[in-house]
């Protein structure tokens, strides 16, 4: 993305207009722990896998009729291992000390007794979102940073809403002794990790008036110029980019070997 710009191939995206591609579509991924709980019996956290889980995507079919957002997302749990330091501390609101011996004993007796019920959720590609060259930071070459612009709106807001208390019925069924919801969300917060999904900006499309490259993944002025990932991706659905990146880039290779070493030039 920042090559792009940098090389001045596309005419950069300007949010107050509309006009210009490269940079435009801008979305990331709602994230939250919708739930930390808390349980009597040990849950063994110390152990487990990177694929190890489960998720509850049926919230991604409601009726939206009566609801005040649209889409939503999903919960899911994962039994990745906690490291003891690292998940050290977190304690239920009933334990009102945070130093000393008190802590200390809560915090062991807790470390193996809390869990998460997380969300993923959707983001639209709004309007205000997008991507370009910051006009002040600057790298050791002189050459600009990329500058995110992007921000949550009530819709975000009203479904990480509605998400949380879902995700606090589910904690209640599985007999959890507190609960801790999530606090809501305000503004986009940098120093909250929010998930390393970031999609747009190089967005694909039938047509060069509306998108960068063609469904091939190809530059539509510069053909010898394949632009591969999430950046693609002109909105951002509720699961992780990585099967569909994948899937993608597939499909450019077989493209690129098939057909355009054989004849170079667009394959739209």
């Amino acid at each position: 993305m920042r090559l792009l710009l940098l090389s001045e191939l596309e005419n950069a995206y300007d949010p107050e207009t509309g006009k210009g591609n490269l940079g435009r579509n801008l979305t990331h991924q709602v994230s939250t722990r919708a739930a930390t709980t808390f349980f009597e019996k040990p849950l063994n956290r110390f152990m487990g896998a990177g694929s190890a889980g489960i998720a509850i995507s049926d919230f991604e079919a409601l009726d939206h009729s009566k609801l005040d957002f649209l889409s939503a997302g999903m919960l899911y749990t994962v039994c990745y291992g906690f490291r003891p330091i690292a998940s050290f501390g977190i304690l239920p609101a009933s334990i009102r000390s945070r130093w000393g011996s008190e802590w200390k004993k809560a915090s062991m007796y807790y470390y193996d007794r809390t869990g998460w019920i997380s969300l993923y959720g959707e983001h639209f590609a709004y309007r205000g979102n997008s991507m370009d060259l910051d006009p002040v930071y600057k790298d050791r070459w002189g050459d600009p940073l990329l500058r995110l612009t992007l921000d949550w709106r009530d819709n975000e807001r009203h479904m990480v809403n509605y998400m949380t208390a879902r995700a606090v019925e589910v904690a209640r069924a599985m007999g959890a002794r507190e609960i801790t919801p999530f606090s809501g969300l305000n503004r986009y917060d940098a120093t909250r990790y929010q998930g390393t999904h970031l999609q747009g900006g190089v967005i694909l499309g039938a047509n060069p008036t509306r998108s960068v490259v063609n469904m091939y993944l190809q530059h539509w002025r510069v053909f010898n110029l394949f632009v591969l990932g999430a950046s693609a991706f002109p909105q951002k659905p509720t699961g992780n980019p990585t099967v569909t990146a994948v899937t993608l880039t597939y499909r450019t290779a077989d493209a690129v070997v098939e057909r355009y070493l054989k004849n170079p030039g667009t394959l739209a």
